[in-house]
């Protein structure tokens, strides 16, 4: 009886989700945006439109990096629920994720059920974008990980932030710096290892960027491309291969960053408390010193 009753309830919640998801598929609306479609929910209007005017004034930025405008029409799907994105997504891509891009498809599906994700929605989804202009331009493209994710990355919000920097501060301390082959392993990263896993990748970007300049960074690509071999790419781009590019970039993240380890929270207050103890001592020894001195001159008066 406890089994049937179960299987009765278990039953009534696959319906009743199946039945919701597809009242919420009839009722969806389709906006162009040329040259982009977006597909949602009456709910998500206004955030539609915020996000087409980002687009405007941002998507220029990648567009300049590979030299021409997005081709094909590309379709966003906004999701609003686990279930949701998942079924459009695939349960394949990570759980921390909130966007995942199919070149192949011209698709970005992009979840939106929080404040904190609407907040990062645009960011999101220019990334995506970025995923999808490297495999519109270089179809077929299979790039390291660290450079497909960094170079969306970095073209989608410039330069490691400040707390990105104490991140790699901390991770340098630690001795917790992923190898870039290892980056290849990030959808089976949890969210905090794939939070350094995005630095690391954006501060690679960022240093080859620095180091070569735009032009070269979009030539690697095009290499990777031509030539399959990550290294044959390296040496026809920068005159080496990547091994020793990987030297030069982590030598320049030390040199960098690995003072930053007195900017973290944690290690600001305690020096913060050794400060006011050695003040307090200073002060201390101030007042005591004062005193003597006036019970000195209080004694050669009398």
């Amino acid at each position: 009886m406890v089994k049937m009753l179960k299987i009765i309830i278990f039953t009534t919640f696959i319906v009743t989700l199946f039945c919701s998801m597809q009242v919420r598929a009839a009722s969806l609306k389709r906006w162009l945006h040329s040259p982009y479609e977006f597909i949602f929910s009456e709910e998500d209007s206004l955030l539609v439109k915020k996000l087409s005017r980002g687009l405007d004034g941002r998507v220029g930025g990648i567009e300049d990096f590979f030299g021409r405008k997005t081709g094909s029409l590309v379709t966003i799907y906004i999701t609003r629920s686990d279930a949701e994105y998942y079924k459009y997504a695939s349960r394949a891509v990570p759980e921390w994720s909130q966007a995942v891009a199919f070149p192949q498809k011209n698709l970005v599906v992009l979840r939106i059920k929080s404040a904190e994700e609407v907040k990062k929605s645009l960011q999101v989804l220019l990334h995506e974008l970025v995923h999808i202009q490297i495999g519109n331009d270089f179809p077929g493209v299979r790039l390291p990980v660290w450079l497909n994710e960094g170079l969306a990355q970095y073209l989608s919000v410039g330069g490691l932030s400040f707390n990105e920097k104490i991140l790699l501060a901390n991770a340098l301390a630690a001795k917790k710096i992923f190898r870039l082959s290892d980056i290849d392993s990030l959808h089976s990263f949890g969210p905090l290892r794939a939070r350094l896993a995005y630095a690391q990748a954006k501060s690679a970007v960022e240093y080859f960027r620095q180091m070569y300049g735009l032009q070269a960074l979009r030539q690697l690509v095009y290499n990777k491309w031509k030539y399959h071999s990550t290294n044959e790419a390296f040496k026809n781009t920068i005159g080496m291969d990547a091994l020793d590019f990987e030297l030069g970039w982590y030598s320049d993240l030390k040199s960098r960053y690995r003072w930053m380890i007195v900017l973290n929270l944690d290690n600001l207050i305690w020096i913060l408390m050794s400060f006011l103890a050695v003040l307090a001592i200073v002060v201390i020894r101030y007042r005591n010193r004062k005193k003597i001195r006036l019970w000195d001159e209080r004694e050669d008066e009398q």
